[in-house]
């Protein structure tokens, strides 16, 4: 006998028998026939029942997902700016520190050259803001070297944020085929932290225990670590350049790490140099092999 569950309880309602005499009933029309009557009240009953039940089954299950095709740089750049508009509370500026031959600002060549970069979109490895000491590389990480004030945290910031509020609201973004997709679909996302914050949570460390986590969670993981060489000598455990052990334990472990820097001097050649003064040879014979140099040229933006 089938049966079919009732919407307000658990108690089922089932398929009513058809029997020989109701069916013969039927046959000749006569559906005023007392057990005809009941055949059918209870047949509607059962019917109405099984159609809530697959309507009520129906918008219970979520629309199946398209499938997961590569993001369209384009409007994965697109979001970026409205995302930017609304966390820094002005419109985004791609024109600024515009200079000739290019149709958008700095600002907005940095902008377009992380989106390309974030998606593994191979027009990165093209982008006018690469310096070549660096052979261009997606699996590397990225180095940013700007002036004070021309766009390279709050570009990121904007990234960073945009991401992991993806991972619990429904931001959407296009893919190449034109595709509405959910943007935490694609798993980005990397932990944003500034250089002097990790010196002061490491010397804030009680135990060897909360270091070795300090260094667990440190050596691993898709990170962002903004104002790098601003960092003061951490004191906690011995005086030590604290940088200089978290990029030898991320080469090591092969993760991506990105970090920006401003000027030390005039060229990114004098800035690698005071790279190796405070990091050590060591740590500056492997940048190469760890970042990819975005250098920015443009002036301060801040008023």
């Amino acid at each position: 006998m089938e049966t079919c569950k009732k919407q307000s309880d658990d108690s089922p309602v089932e398929n009513p028998r058809l029997t020989p005499s109701v069916q013969f009933l039927l046959k000749t029309g006569d559906n005023n026939h007392p057990l005809v009557k009941g055949y059918l009240e209870k047949k509607k009953a059962y019917d109405e029942q099984c159609r809530r039940q697959m309507s009520e089954k129906k918008h219970s299950e979520p629309e199946p997902l398209p499938p997961l095709n590569p993001i369209d740089v384009e409007d994965l750049y697109r979001a970026f700016k409205e995302f930017f508009g609304h966390t820094q509370g002005k419109p985004f500026n791609e024109m600024a520190n515009h200079t000739n031959g290019f149709m958008y600002g700095e600002t907005g060549i940095l902008a377009r050259t992380l989106c390309a970069y974030f998606i593994g979109h191979r027009s990165f490895l093209k982008s006018p803001i690469l310096n070549r000491k660096s052979d261009p590389n997606l699996r590397k990480g990225i180095m940013i070297i700007g002036s004070y004030g021309c766009g390279k945290t709050s570009t990121l910031k904007t990234f960073y944020e945009m991401f992991i509020k993806a991972k619990s609201h429904p931001i959407t973004i296009k893919d190449i085929k034109g595709f509405e997709q959910l943007l935490r679909r694609y798993r980005i996302y990397f932990s944003f932290h500034t250089a002097n914050d990790i010196v002061a949570e490491y010397e804030g460390l009680q135990s060897p225990d909360e270091k070795d986590y300090f260094w667990r969670i440190h050596k691993g993981g898709f990170k962002y670590y903004d104002d790098v060489m601003t960092e003061r000598t951490a004191s906690n455990f011995g005086k030590i350049e604290l940088f200089k052990d978290i990029f030898e334990h991320r080469y090591s472990t092969g993760v991506r790490t990105i970090i920006t820097l401003n000027y030390a001097g005039d060229s990114v050649d004098e800035t690698l140099n005071n790279i190796a003064e405070k990091y050590g040879e060591r740590v500056y014979d492997r940048l190469f092999e760890m970042f990819n140099i975005i250098e920015l040229k443009g002036k301060s933006l801040r008023k």
